[in-house]
């Protein structure tokens, strides 16, 4: 009898353990997600609070044509923040940058503006232009710096320039009435001007450009992922215990605030607003514009899943025909793509320094692989345990 309630009480004592490094694990990585979204909006802030007030607007169709994207090429002498209908798009320092502007981001009636500086007090300007690119890289301009755009001024000023700079098709170096200081430059244009650069001829591709995301859709994609992430683990926390979610902000409370390391406490009384509005802004775009957000990625299926080798003979060059012609890629069964709206955080890659744990993947069967030694421990220790009270009863008998 008393083996039984011995071991009773050992079991349930291994069994509870394991269910609360199950849960601070589930906790370690909401306050990791919860870290990682509250520096993406600290940093945004930094950059541009005003653009945490506002999202891209939906619709159910296009304003690019099919086929094309849209790339912003510029450079700056010294440096540039250029914005498309004020969601940041991305900034220079003399060095010509390629930052592809998903089509979300394009409106009836646009604008395009360009902060720049000067920090040498050597020579200034900013050269640029709005492209949409075709699927071999040709380049057809919708705008493009010259002494159309407006400042606070006037016209911008189409200025020699005397040192090198980049072959940027089509645009001209410009800059305000003044040299150095702080130059605000603009440009207007609606759809139509979209679609007759179609029907201007297309350059040749222009010397090596840096190439990014846009600053504003990499946010976005970050805070909607991480934002579907600390749904779910919200949700597992809640199933698993009454364990409460506080949440934090600037002002001390009873319990330690969470930091940033020495950045600073977290601040979710704003993060976690802007996060939230992300969320369900991302889960309300049509399929094809929502899709910018949550990328589909196809998983391999691993060396388990390969064919097994034929006697056929691979066709040679020689029997191309119309076989080629009439080819078309197999369907991907049982694909991710359903899994994609609320499966995006395991569609993306991670920020960096950002650990998956707790909820599911890799890390929940490190997390069990982690429990498994303790459990055998205790184990052990309930055999041994048996065995000695068993060779004491003998030794008493």
């Amino acid at each position: 009898m008393f083996i039984g309630v011995h071991l009773w009480l050992l079991l349930l004592f291994a069994s509870g353990y394991v269910e609360a490094v199950e849960r601070v694990a589930l906790r370690r990585e909401y306050n990791d997600v919860s870290a990682a979204v509250d520096s993406l909006v600290r940093m945004m802030q930094v950059a541009d609070a005003e653009v945490l007030k506002k999202l891209p607007e939906t619709r159910p169709e296009r304003v690019l044509p099919e086929g094309m994207t849209a790339v912003m090429i510029f450079w700056a002498d010294d440096e540039a923040r250029v914005w498309l209908n004020d969601f940041p798009v991305g900034e220079t320092r003399l060095t010509p940058v390629e930052v592809t502007v998903p089509d979300l981001y394009f409106q009836g009636q646009n604008r395009l503006r360009v902060r720049c500086w000067d920090t040498d007090r050597v020579e200034s300007g900013f050269l640029g232009g709005l492209y949409l690119k075709d699927g071999v890289g040709r380049l057809y301009p919708i705008v493009v710096s010259n002494g159309t755009w407006e400042t606070s001024g006037g016209r911008a000023t189409e200025i020699i320039y005397a040192h090198p700079m980049p072959d940027i098709p089509g645009a001209q170096p410009i800059w305000g009435m003044r040299m150095f200081g702080f130059v605000d430059m603009a440009i207007t244009f609606d759809r139509g001007a979209i679609d007759r650069a179609l029907a201007k001829s297309a350059s040749a591709r222009p010397m090596a450009a840096r190439r990014q995301a846009m600053d504003y859709h990499t946010f976005a994609q970050k805070i909607a992922v991480l934002q579907a992430r600390r749904e779910k683990l919200r949700a597992d926390l809640a199933r698993q215990s009454n364990l409460s979610v506080p949440l934090y902000n600037q002002e001390r409370t009873r319990s330690a605030s969470l930091t940033l390391g020495k950045a600073a406490p977290l601040t979710e009384k704003v993060s976690a607003p802007v996060a939230k509005n992300v969320r369900s802004w991302s889960e309300k775009l049509p399929a094809v514009q929502q899709q910018l957000i949550y990328p589909d990625r196809r998983a391999l299926k691993g060396e388990g899943a390969v064919t097994a080798t034929t006697g056929d003979v691979v066709p040679t060059a020689s029997d191309r025909g119309s076989r080629e012609q009439a080819y078309r890629p197999p369907e991907e069964r049982g694909g991710m793509k359903s899994e994609t709206k609320d499966e995006g955080v395991d569609a993306q890659v991670q920020p960096q320094g950002m650990r998956r744990g707790g909820g599911g993947g890799q890390s929940s069967q490190a997390t069990r692989l982690g429990l498994l030694l303790p459990t055998l421990i205790v184990g052990i220790y309930v055999l041994y345990v048996a065995i000695r009270w068993q060779s004491l009863m003998g030794e008493n008998d």
